[in-house]
């Protein structure tokens, strides 16, 4: 074999012994486990499936599609999304930024709030954003106090978010400021009296039955964080293994959760941590069949816990001892039963989605773009409930009906919240299971009480029958206890920049210096035109000239006049490929662009992508005010090329 051949056989043998390790590492581990191969016990896998990028970040969306981010240099490409069920696969907007590392839940809305992301290893980013499914459209908000790499992100149960921990500069050093993101608010609200380091990757928090914080891991001690008025900490009791780094940890009932797997060697022990005892108390649970680390733990419909993936072997992520075999916990019994193998090494960078049809997306790793769908042995156990009618919103404590004609054989009517996970922890699942009684043509249910018990926010409405089958589950909204206070009124608004105006422009691809974006450039010789303005798309105000190859930057200048001071202002861009504005010649905004030198071209390739951002009010000036602009092309033989803007000022 030459040495091209050995190269490839290096590169390829290690992915065959992977995937082929899915199919024989059950019979090795455990006789007999493949020649059962019955889906009413194992529960089955499809098959394998490749995407473009690791499936590190994964959300499940009030669209029932599911978005996902890579790791490293993917996350700075712009996020896919995934339709369990079409199989589609699609390009969604790029946030602006690096948001692998990042963490993330859902706001009351069912938009998808994203704190920190990656500059380097263990070097953060201070920005957050939104992403909005319904318009495909992310909004940067204002930046935290610090980078964050590796924060935990935990709604309230008012249906705020608080931000915790994530290292800044150095490995082991975490921001100590945890900071809170009010719901519809602009601003941040530090808990200044709550500093504290926990050292700490992607703390396991959850809400306490008293309205607390309470992290569960991954260190040892258990601590809960008070985040009314300038937040503090008090000390939780300590678990009883010791550390469990890249374990997992789940709330399966109200006040419970239960702890798993991690440290190095891993363990396959487990605990509980009792919340609703005073103090609170833990005791073992049983362990798993086999230790892991890097795993992956999903709450399912009919409150077991489905355990995936992770590495026996000693060290960070040992894929050379790769854990196929998923097992599920019945708290009831306090029980682990293996199941059916997976197809592929699950470890470091891997998650695991509970769908709304009940089976599990498991996918992603270090380097590993496969994906596959588990169905758990419930989904061979019979017919399945069907819910006809459900309402699409609700609020705390609302007595609801919904329609099934299965009534009678339901057991167990539950919510669970959509899941955001990455790291071996799923910010966002949490199970409630609801009061309930038959009705004439269905089911009449009580809504949690509050958002202790459940935060507001979007929720899979499930129905169990008595053999563990559960339904398809349509998605449903859950208000806050009490609407919020209607907000102050908002300053005058006025649009100084509209989508039609007139732009003095420069496409010829030549650099004219350094000082175009100030005011002291003379840019008497440049064009001008309406918005919006560029190449490659119907429906402009300006067609600009293309250059051969594709001018790599185009600059565009307005003059905008201000009276009297600006509170605040709000920036609405439509690009193609990356943008970069300043405003009387300081930076505000960049989106997708990696270097603001001329000659260099965008990050990634985008089409048409809209963003919102706000700017400060110190940003403008009294009187005349220079607006500026780079769009940045991907590459010399890209064939379009877009630029619209409009800017609107509070005062």
């Amino acid at each position: 074999m030459g040495s091209a051949g050995r190269g490839l056989s290096r590169w390829i043998e290690p992915k065959i012994r992977r995937i082929l390790g899915g199919i024989l590492a059950a019979a090795a581990l455990v006789p007999g486990a493949l020649a059962r191969a019955d889906p009413a016990v194992d529960g089955s896998w499809s098959l394998l499936g490749t995407w473009p990028i690791s499936a590190t970040h994964t959300h499940l969306m009030p669209t029932g599609r599911v978005l996902f981010y890579g790791e490293f240099g993917e996350g700075a490409t712009p996020p896919l999304e995934w339709d369990p069920a079409t199989g589609n696969l699609v390009t969604t907007s790029y946030p602006g930024y690096n948001v692998f590392c990042s963490g993330h839940t859902f706001l009351p809305d069912g938009t998808l709030f994203v704190a920190g992301g990656h500059i380097a290893s263990h070097v953060g980013m201070p920005h957050a954003s939104i992403f909005d499914p319904q318009r495909g459209a992310w909004r940067q908000l204002p930046d935290m106090n610090e980078g964050r790499w590796y924060p935990s992100v935990t709604k309230l149960p008012s249906g705020d978010v608080l931000v915790l921990s994530g290292e800044v500069t150095t490995a082991g050093v975490d921001d100590p400021l945890p900071q809170v993101w009010p719901f519809g608010g602009s601003a941040w609200r530090d808990l200044s009296g709550a500093q504290l380091q926990l050292g700490n990757y992607y703390p396991r928090t959850f809400i306490a039955p008293d309205g607390r914080i309470f992290v569960a891991g991954p260190a040892q001690r258990t601590r809960f964080l008070d985040t009314s008025g300038a937040g503090s900490w008090s000390t939780g009791p300590l678990s009883l293994h010791g550390g469990r780094s890249y374990g997992s940890a789940v709330m399966f009932a109200p006040g419970q959760v239960l702890i798993m797997g991690g440290d190095d060697p891993p363990t396959s022990t487990a605990e509980i941590i009792d919340l609703n005892s005073s103090p609170p108390a833990v005791r073992p649970a049983a362990p798993m069949h086999f230790a892991r680390r890097q795993l992956n733990a999903t709450l399912l419909p009919d409150g077991k816990v489905l355990v995936t993936g992770g590495s026996s072997g000693a060290g960070f992520d040992n894929a050379s001892a790769p854990v196929f075999q998923p097992e599920v916990w019945d708290p009831t019994s306090d029980t682990w039963t293996l199941l059916a193998p997976a197809g592929d090494y699950r470890g470091y960078h891997s998650t695991a989605l509970l769908l709304p049809d009940g089976r599990i997306l498991n996918a992603g790793g270090r380097n590993i773009h496969t994906w596959q769908v588990f169905s758990p042995p419930y989904l061979f156990a019979g017919s399945r409930p069907v819910v006809a009618s459900a309402p699409s919103s609700l609020a705390p404590g609302q007595v609801f009906f919904v329609g099934t004609s299965d009534a009678a054989s339901v057991q167990q009517v539950s919510l669970i919240a959509l899941g955001s996970v990455t790291h071996a922890f799923d910010f966002g699942q949490r199970l409630v299971r609801l009061h309930f009684s038959q009705a004439s043509g269905g089911l009449t249910v009580t809504a949690p009480a509050s958002g202790i018990e459940a935060p507001p926010g979007r929720y899979m409405l499930f129905l169990v029958n008595g053999n563990g089958v559960p339904s398809v589950a349509p998605i449903v909204s859950l208000s806050s206890a009490s609407p919020p206070p209607p907000p102050p009124p908002p300053p005058a608004t006025t649009t100084v920049i509209g989508w039609n105006d007139v732009w003095k422009y420069e496409d010829s691809g030549v650099d004219p210096g350094p000082t175009w974006n100030t005011g002291a450039f003379d840019d008497a010789s440049w064009k001008s035109g309406p918005g919006r303005l560029g190449y490659g798309y119907s429906a402009l105000g300006t067609l600009l000239t293309r250059t051969t190859p594709s001018q790599k930057s185009v600059l565009f200048r307005k003059l905008v006049q201000v009276s009297g001071s600006v509170a605040s202002a709000m920036l609405d861009v439509n690009f193609d490929d990356g943008i970069a504005v300043w405003v009387n010649g300081n930076l505000v905004y960049t989106n997708n662009v990696g270097s603001l030198d001329f000659a260099k071209s965008a990050l990634t390739s985008v089409n048409n992508a809209n963003a919102t951002a706000p700017l400060p009010g110190s940003a403008f000036v009294q009187g005349q005010n220079l607006v500026a602009v780079m769009v940045k092309q991907i590459g010399p033989t890209s064939p379009d090329l877009l630029f619209g803007l409009q800017l609107s000022i509070a005062q």
